[in-house]
């Protein structure tokens, strides 16, 4: 036995110092991210293939922009007292970061930040020739442009970002009234505060609920997959256990008979004899490998008395529609052609497959008429079972696997299945099933 002494455990950052290495390391991710002025963001619709559609936002955004920045740039030009030209590229300045939130949305807020100190700084400038009652340190369309960049931001970056951004703006603000307040002014700090703190958590409300769905919807199509995964390796199994009982009692023939053919002839050959052995050997060893296989397959749980029963064939086909007539279904049952014997592994999977649809029938169409048919061709045989719309209780629901199961028994033997609705609202289950009468088994 070896002892695990040779190092200590290693300890996880969460338990090492305090948890110091992990909030270096937050800290650290927290910086990139608020500093990632190059960083695209992905498409608005990434959903959407028109291109028409998807240059829809950013030609929105252009608009509001605009309308944002006439108004402004008059605002500043009548509180500043300055020359047009530079009150327009200063609302400019302000309005620009909605443009380009959508694309860049980390370089978009810090310009919008950074586009509001030239308007506070200088109302505060201008002291007691300020006018009164103006809206400060941002104007009110600055307000609303920096309030959607913040939102747009707040879609696109992780809680720890967006939260850092808002308690920036707030100590923005907050410098700026304490270092530079003008005389008189009507601080809108706290609106904004408190406007933009209530849009994001609306907006976290939203995409949290958005990528819940999302995860739900991923989690939907694995399970899905899993299932159908599991249904199909499970109706597979079964059909691997069945094909061994119905190739395990041939092979018993074979060997019984080899076994015992030497003794029908007085004084057989050697090599006569020994070609028997080698054939009752090579079944014996066929079955055991058989066996083995089955053993690999068969499930703990299986009940044990249902191991040796006789699989059903074509000839039991009538009981089972006499059964699903006294379940209150309407079935008219046809048979063309000329029965004859066919491969055991070929009439379990028939009536497999009558089973199924008739079961199907029977579930999902209660009160129907059914069309039963089973025609005997030279090559194989054809079955045909079709449904009308159901007429009584109300249908059982569920997503079942029987079609997926009909089909994997239909391509195990080499033939087909095709199971949908008809053009008459009737639904039909047929497959064809060769016979392959020259094989012997």
């Amino acid at each position: 036995m070896i002892q695990e002494t040779e190092s200590p455990p290693r300890r996880s950052p969460r338990q090492s110092g305090g948890g110091r290495p992990f909030s270096v390391a937050a800290l650290r991710a927290l910086r990139h991210e608020l500093f990632a002025f190059s960083t695209r963001a992905p498409r608005l619709l990434p959903r959407v293939k028109n291109r028409v559609l998807r240059k829809l936002p950013m030609v929105l955004a252009v608009f509001f922009a605009t309308d944002l920045a006439v108004p402004n740039a008059l605002a500043v030009s009548d509180r500043l007292d300055l020359v047009w030209a530079g009150a327009a590229a200063l609302a400019c300045a302000q309005s620009l970061p909605v443009v380009l939130a959508p694309v860049w949305p980390v370089a978009a807020w810090w310009l919008s930040l950074t586009a509001v100190l030239p308007y506070g700084i200088g109302l505060a400038a201008m002291g007691s020739a300020a006018p009164a009652g103006v809206p400060w340190p941002w104007t009110e369309t600055g307000l609303i442009a920096h309030l959607t960049v913040t939102l747009l931001v707040a879609w696109r970056a992780r809680p720890r970002v967006y939260l850092t951004q808002w308690a920036l703006t707030v100590l923005t603000g907050g410098l700026l009234t304490v270092l530079a307040s003008p005389v008189a002014d009507a601080n809108d700090l706290l609106l904004l505060a408190l406007l933009s703190a209530f849009g994001l958590a609306v907006l976290a409300v939203i995409r949290g609920r958005t990528e819940a769905e999302d995860r739900l919807r991923e989690q939907e199509v694995l399970t899905e997959f899993e299932r159908t995964r599991r249904a199909l390796l499970e109706e597979r199994t079964r059909i691997a256990r069945e094909l061994h009982d119905v190739v395990a009692h041939h092979m018993s023939v074979i060997a019984v008979q080899a076994e015992a053919a030497p003794y029908r002839v007085a004084d057989p050959p050697e090599e006569l004899s020994e070609s028997f052995a080698s054939i009752r050997g090579n079944a014996l060893a066929a079955l055991t490998e058989m066996r083995h296989i089955l053993g690999m397959l068969r499930s703990d749980d299986q009940p044990a008395e249902g191991r040796f029963t006789p699989q059903p064939t074509l000839e039991n086909v009538e009981e089972l529609v006499d059964n699903v007539r006294a379940a209150g279904l309407h079935v008219e049952s046809t048979v063309e052609g000329t029965a004859r014997p066919l491969p055991q592994r070929v009439e379990l999977s028939a009536f497999r497959i009558i089973q199924e649809a008739l079961s199907n029938a029977l579930r999902h169409a209660p009160g129907c008429r059914v069309d039963f048919q089973l025609s005997y061709e030279r090559t194989g045989i054809r079955i045909r079972v079709a449904n009308s719309p159901a007429t009584g209780a109300r249908p059982q629901a569920g997503r079942g696997h029987g079609v997926l199961g009909m089909r994997e028994r239909a391509s195990t033997l080499g033939g087909t299945l095709r199971a949908g609705p008809r053009e008459d609202g009737w639904y039909e289950v047929t497959a064809w099933l060769p016979t392959n009468d020259g094989e012997g088994i």
